[in-house]
């Protein structure tokens, strides 16, 4: 199917960009170990693609008010930092890929739940942070996904519509924010177990992002 040339590319970057999904899900095991705690793996799960605000919620929501919340964002927090800090790779041929979308001249912006400094330290250490133009943050938008702040702040700073850009996720949360924004988007699976059922109308699925090099080169 021959597709329209986007007017920018807008990527999530926990778990499509780097793989940092498994170190916070680690982290969440070991937060939890820490403070002699049960943490559902069915709740670990709806926290991904979330910032802390959202995460928050989920986990009010599913473990009640009385579960620690203070103590066990602490801890996850030192733990999953103290991780980062190490370095966090960046998923197998995403480098290759960005290099080869960046000659087709097509702007790109990150949209992330993960704090605007702590997402820059992140892609630098992968090697990819030059890649784009503009890295949005949770803390650059009044809310966090699934709504779309996210994906129309990246949009906005490139200087063009989120309906005209091609969006891609890797979480449910990300995928509603992406396609409320108006995005054309796109679902790239990692860690997080998702129901099809309750994607979005419209997301399409693909294996990886090499995918979409091959689009843009036949885009008219």
């Amino acid at each position: 199917m021959l597709r329209s040339r986007p007017a920018a590319l807008l990527f999530d970057m926990d778990g499509l960009l780097i793989d940092s999904e498994r170190v916070a899900l680690a982290s969440l095991d070991h937060a939890a170990e820490k403070l002699s705690l049960e943490f559902p793996h069915h709740v670990a799960q709806r926290l991904i693609g979330l910032g802390r605000d959202g995460g928050s919620q989920v986990i009010r929501e599913a473990l009640g008010e009385s579960f620690p919340l203070d103590a066990f964002w602490q801890a996850w927090s030192n733990n999953y930092l103290e991780r980062v800090a190490e370095g966090v790779p960046a998923k197998a041929a995403v480098a290759d890929t960005l290099a080869h979308l960046a000659e087709l001249n097509v702007p790109m912006a990150v949209a992330t739940s993960t704090e605007t400094r702590w997402a820059n330290k992140k892609l630098h250490g992968a090697g990819i942070h030059h890649f784009f133009d503009h890295i949005v943050g949770r803390d650059a938008v009044a809310q966090g996904k699934p709504e779309p702040d996210l994906y129309l702040e990246a949009a906005r700073r490139l200087g063009v519509r989120a309906s005209n850009c091609w969006a891609f996720e890797d979480s449910l949360p990300g995928l509603r924010a992406a396609h409320a924004s108006g995005a054309r988007t796109h679902w790239v699976p990692d860690v997080a177990v998702i129901d099809t059922s309750h994607l979005p109308d419209g997301v399409e699925t693909i294996e990886s992002l090499a995918t979409v090099r091959a689009w843009l080169a036949s885009s008219s």
